[in-house]
């Protein structure tokens, strides 16, 4: 019986299994000149959790969501316990709208136009960098999406 212990404390128990084993992809993204560290949410289970949970961020880090297609997604604040600022990006890169949230806030926020990018940073800090509408943030290539020609269905 001892051995049967042991084996299955030295089994990984499912919050260990559910937790990633290497420390999330990042980009650096300049915006506005000032280097910040994004985490990158390219997945559906990276979307929903986003960045909930945490009680703090560092002041240079953010929440980088990559879409497959533009829409306009939905952001709550559930289980966020931080206060963000949701930046919603074009296929350009091109800031189509800015909402400062608070935790916990469940009411549903999106977009007044179809987003395929969406950047998380600490609350006050678009307003602290003065990013408005219209400015575009200079992400990798290999995320940005030409416009869509009309004709293509």
């Amino acid at each position: 019986h001892l051995s049967l212990v042991i084996l299955a404390a030295g089994s990984p128990s499912a919050a260990q299994t559910s937790t990633p084993a290497t420390a999330p992809a990042t980009i650096t993204v300049n915006i506005k000149n000032k280097p910040f560290t994004l985490e990158l949410a390219l997945t559906d289970a990276e979307h929903d959790r986003g960045l909930m949970y945490r009680t703090s961020m560092p002041a240079d880090h953010g929440m980088l969501f990559v879409f497959d297609k533009p829409d306009t997604y939905s952001f709550w604040m559930h289980n966020t316990l931080i206060p963000l600022d949701i930046i919603y990006l074009d296929a350009s890169g091109k800031v189509i709208d800015i909402h400062s949230r608070k935790p916990k806030d469940e009411t549903g926020m999106g977009p007044r136009s179809p987003a395929l990018f969406v950047v998380e940073l600490n609350g006050g800090e678009a307003k602290t960098l003065g990013l408005t509408v219209g400015d575009t943030l200079p992400l990798p290539n290999k995320y940005l999406k030409p416009t869509p020609n009309q004709n293509d269905k």
